[in-house]
């Protein structure tokens, strides 16, 4: 009897999903296992623009980022759950609660195929290389500029995982709604939830919800994912769900880009996304090491009153030697022309570009760094509020309702950032 308990507690442990997270242990024994990690990110930022009203050069300080997690396993079934305590992660619903859970969510492993699970709960949506990759590991302070057409974030569902072999395939069914939606039972008309495939072959990440770049690759590590996602939004309440998607709206889901989404009598709008991402880890000269990725995107939106599109993606490269490391991304957007606020036109369809490059001294790999980069912003529209200032559009994306009784207009906007981040 205890042979087989052995045996059978080997076979459970080879089928959990492995951890990426290097968080600490707190409990570990046969039957389980609790770690304990979390995050806190300081920034500091200048920019320069022209400005009509208010000085041309700004200086801001914020805590970008405070978070607290927690994973582990009992047996072969894993959990994951994160939160934040400030920053500008937290949501706050319309009652004035403050909604700050990330991520809760559990592995169910199918046994029959090893490794394979499904996951169910709160978590990133499987869409897009750049999206995917925790924020403490990525190279850069902030997501791109093409980010702004096509972020998903994270929400409610449920995804199928499997790993035949080299390949990755997960396919997941989301509510479409986003993270933190409160309770609300309302009358509905029914779309189509939100359906999400990415299947990709390679072997440069360990946990395909928590992308990292590795700073020291022992061989040369590939990968290649295409992406796509479906929904039909559904008619609820006095709204859709959609529209009451609180964050991590891309600008064709926001209402104050998107002219036809809140448009009443509402009509039952389709948004699709398809996309291909690529990454490549590889040791060079030496103690240094290379790596890149690419990613593109469409997107669409579409119901009764018209059509929006955009296009868009990004390459970065980096080299590190020691516990340092240089990189320079590259990012384009192509907005569709209709998009406007209150009858405005914002943008019109010229390409919005970014140059960024970055620094970082890596003091204690992730949990300790240093994070400088220098993004270049061109033709980057900037929303002017008649009689107070200018707001750069791709940070302040809401903001384009001043324009109503304001300006917009193009420009080149040059900032400087700097990074601490902490965690353990």
């Amino acid at each position: 009897m205890k042979s087989k308990l052995c045996m059978w507690m080997l076979t459970a442990a080879a089928l959990v999903p492995q951890f990426a997270r290097a968080d600490v242990p707190v409990v570990k024994n046969d039957d389980a296992g609790l770690y304990l990690g979390g995050m806190t990110q300081a920034l500091g930022l200048g920019q320069d623009l022209n400005d009509p009203y208010r000085n041309d050069a700004r200086m801001f300080l914020f805590l970008k980022s405070a978070r607290v997690r927690a994973n582990g396993n009992y047996q072969d079934f894993t959990f994951n759950a994160e939160a934040t305590l400030g920053g500008e992660e937290t949501v706050v619903g319309t009652t004035g609660v403050s909604l700050s859970l990330l991520d809760l969510s559990v592995n169910l492993p199918l046994r029959f195929w090893n490794k394979s699970y499904i996951k169910v709960g709160q978590f990133l949506v499987p869409y897009g290389r750049e999206r995917l990759t925790y924020e403490a590991n990525s190279q850069f302070i902030e997501r791109s500029t093409q980010d702004l057409g096509f972020r998903v974030g994270r929400d409610v569902g449920a995804t199928v995982n499997l790993f035949p072999g080299p390949l990755t395939i997960i396919a997941g069914v989301f509510t479409g709604g986003g993270r933190d939606a409160p309770q609300r039972y309302l009358p509905e008309n029914i779309g189509v939830p939100e359906l999400v495939a990415r299947v990709g072959i390679g072997d440069v990440d360990d946990d395909p919800y928590f992308l990292k770049n590795d700073l020291q690759p022992a061989t040369t590590k590939a990968a290649f994912f295409i992406n796509g996602l479906y929904t039909k939004d559904s008619l609820i309440g006095h709204s859709t769900v959609l529209n009451i998607k609180f964050i991590d709206k891309s600008i064709l889901l926001d209402s104050n880009w998107n002219p036809y989404i809140a448009k009443t009598p509402f009509s039952q709008g389709q948004w699709w996304q398809v996309g291909a991402d690529a990454a490549l880890r590889t040791p060079f000269i030496g103690a240094t090491s290379l790596s890149a990725e690419a990613e593109v995107n469409w997107a669409g939106y579409s119901n009764d009153y018209g059509v929006l599109h955009t296009a868009g993606g990004r390459a970065q490269a980096g080299i590190a030697y020691k516990p340092f490391e240089i990189a320079l991304r590259y990012a384009v957007l192509f907005p569709d022309a209709s998009f406007s606020s209150n009858g405005a036109q914002i943008t019109g369809a010229k390409a919005m570009q970014e140059i960024t490059p970055t620094a970082t001294w890596y003091i204690n790999g992730q949990k300790l760094k240093v994070v400088a980069d220098l993004p270049v912003l061109i033709n980057t529209p900037v929303f002017i509020e008649q009689g107070l200032g200018g707001y750069v559009g791709i940070e302040q994306p809401d903001q384009s309702t001043v324009i109503a009784k304001g300006s917009v207009n193009r420009q080149t906007v040059v900032e400087g950032r700097v990074m601490l981040q902490a965690g353990f």
